[in-house]
């Protein structure tokens, strides 16, 4: 069967359950108005080919399938940036971008250049379209199979045409189409094999201070019922990384904290004096482990992991159980017995709440500013059950995952790395959940990068509120500043503060609803007012800097 390469493409969306396709004009036009006119897919043309990368990967992670973003050739090295956060974080993008024919390469040609490097290293999967009829169904059918198995990842796929329109015009030979079943992830659950489990079980057992760490693989596996089911009836502890947050209803006894780099020192504690380590769906980095101080590298470890290559890569003293999140953990349960562990759990509990009471103690101070630890605590206040809170990384992922007390009915999305992808990754996660309220956490700093993007949320009708920590400065550079400029701080401080702007006023002008606050007691009311506003939303809160955490949290 012939078809154009528009009809193609529209179909291959279609097939794949793809509602949204993120974008910088100009690239696949034909396609795009293909998939929006037959299939109701929505096109959603942003202001930079970064912020398409980060909304794709929202909406994956929101969605629980693949993201699609697009950029022509001019475009394609933001677009690589863009998708950085999406490798790190393990999430399925798929990623187009269009070149010119070969008799214009390494000519000098228009806005051309190689683009295949520019993507080799934020992606598992990176190819090039040579010939349209040939190659492009097939090699879009890769891309999706490719992001969505094994551990997620982006993919890249580099399409006839500087803006496609060589792919969109041309005859296809097609009799393949897309498969469904790689529209979504994971499309298999892979278990452990049965030796390795009933040997884990014997660890988990014979342990006196067993300690689960539960990370993003959880929530993709859907594995939070049995998780907590596993965890109940052994009585350990649960932990998370920031990624993890919401696997588990963080009021229940049972929970210890979040691990860490930007975690917390109760939990950071409790992994230290764990016998064994339990590892669910997380990567065993150095955020992760405290610089792999927590625990210490002769520790006991069972690590469950969909990707092979991932078991033992930190922890060599490791039980590697590979396999999908949900089925090991139901594995694992057939296996185990009830236990109780009552000292230890009230070691565990111990240690949370000394870091609350020093928490508390701390924002009972009130200042004139608001503190931005202030400001995550009245945020949980009035975050409604459902709602996916979206935080920037640094300084606001540690407020938001060490001071908010989240519900398994809620979700959080963090920065894996890039400053700014919070807004535009938190139009992505609408886009993909839509049925949740999104809020996004981040920083003025944060902000600069995709401003722009308010404009999209108009033009385009979706409703996010966004909270802004406005402090004037990049305050986590303002400690290793102080370093740099130890004879003449003021200067040094001077060079990462802002011009005194109100982003509420800003947000008016693009026409959304803008709220500022200046006292601690209106937060909630004004989340509140934006929530129920039915529009886009700024939230522009006037906080402290507080460059220099608190080693106790």
């Amino acid at each position: 069967m012939s078809k154009k390469g528009c009809e193609v493409f529209a179909d291959l969306m279609h097939d794949y359950g793809v509602s949204h396709v993120f974008y910088q004009d100009a690239i696949f036009r034909r396609g795009l108005r293909a998939a929006e006119e037959r299939y109701g897919v929505k096109c959603v043309m942003t202001h930079s080919e970064g912020a398409a990368g980060c909304m794709a990967d929202g909406y994956a992670r929101a969605s629980g399938r693949p993201g699609v973003c697009m950029a022509q050739s001019i475009g394609s090295a933001n677009l690589a940036a863009g998708i950085k956060d999406a490798w790190l974080a393990t999430t399925p993008v798929v990623a187009i971008t269009g070149k010119k024919p070969p008799l214009y390469q390494h000519r000098n040609s228009y806005q051309e250049a190689q683009h295949k490097e520019l993507f080799e290293d934020v992606t598992k999967f990176n190819a090039e379209v040579i010939d349209t009829n040939i190659q492009f169904e097939f090699l879009m059918r890769q891309c999706f199979k490719q992001a969505v198995t094994g551990k997620p990842r982006p993919t890249h796929i580099d399409v006839m045409g500087r803006d496609a329109v060589e792919t969109d015009i041309d005859n296809i030979e097609t009799t393949l189409g897309g498969e469904p079943m790689y529209g979504h992830y994971p499309p298999y659950r892979p278990m452990a094999d049965s030796e390795l489990v009933k040997k884990a079980a014997v660890e988990i057992a014979e342990a006196k201070r067993p300690v689960l760490v539960a990370g993003r693989g959880v929530n993709n596996s859907n594995a939070r019922e049995i998780l907590l089911e596993l965890a109940q009836k052994c009585d350990i502890p649960v932990l998370t990384t920031p990624d993890g947050k919401t696997v588990i209803d963080e009021s229940l006894p049972i929970w210890g904290g979040v691990v860490g780099n930007y975690g917390m020192n109760c939990a950071n504690q409790t992994v230290r004096a764990a016998d064994l380590v339990i590892y669910v769906g997380t990567q065993t980095s150095d955020q992760v482990t405290l610089d792999w101080t927590a625990p210490k590298p002769s520790t006991r470890v069972i690590q469950i992991d969909i990707a092979a290559e991932e078991l033992g890569r930190s922890y060599p003293n490791s039980i590697g159980l590979c396999g999908d999140a949900r089925a090991v953990l139901e594995q694992l349960m057939a296996e185990l017995a009830e236990a109780k562990r009552p000292e230890w759990r009230a070691q565990v509990a111990e240690n949370l709440a000394d870091t609350d009471a020093k928490q508390n103690e701390q924002l009972a101070e009130r200042t004139e500013k608001i503190h931005p630890g202030a400001l995550c605590r009245e945020l949980e206040k009035v975050l409604p059950d459902n709602a996916a809170l979206v935080v920037d990384t640094g300084y606001t992922t540690i407020w938001a995952a060490t001071m908010m007390r989240l519900k398994s009915t809620q979700r959080f999305y963090r920065a894996t790395g890039n400053l700014g992808w919070s807004f535009p990754g938190s139009i992505g996660v609408k886009c993909g959940d839509p049925s949740r309220p999104v809020v996004c956490l981040t920083g003025d700093g944060g902000l600069f990068y995709y401003l722009s993007e308010m404009e999209t949320l108009i033009r385009c009708g979706i409703n996010t509120v966004t909270v802004i920590d406005n402090n004037k400065v990049l305050s986590a550079c303002v400690p290793q500043t102080e370093q740099v400029f130890p004879d003449k701080v003021e200067e040094g401080i001077r060079k990462i503060t802002f011009a005194p702007f109100s982003y509420a006023k800003i947000a008016e002008e693009f026409g959304l609803l803008g709220i500022r606050v200046e006292k601690q007691e209106d937060i909630g009311p004004a989340v509140q007012k934006a929530l129920e506003s039915g529009r886009p939303a700024v939230v522009e809160v006037m906080t402290q800097s507080v460059p220099h955490l608190p080693s106790t949290w």
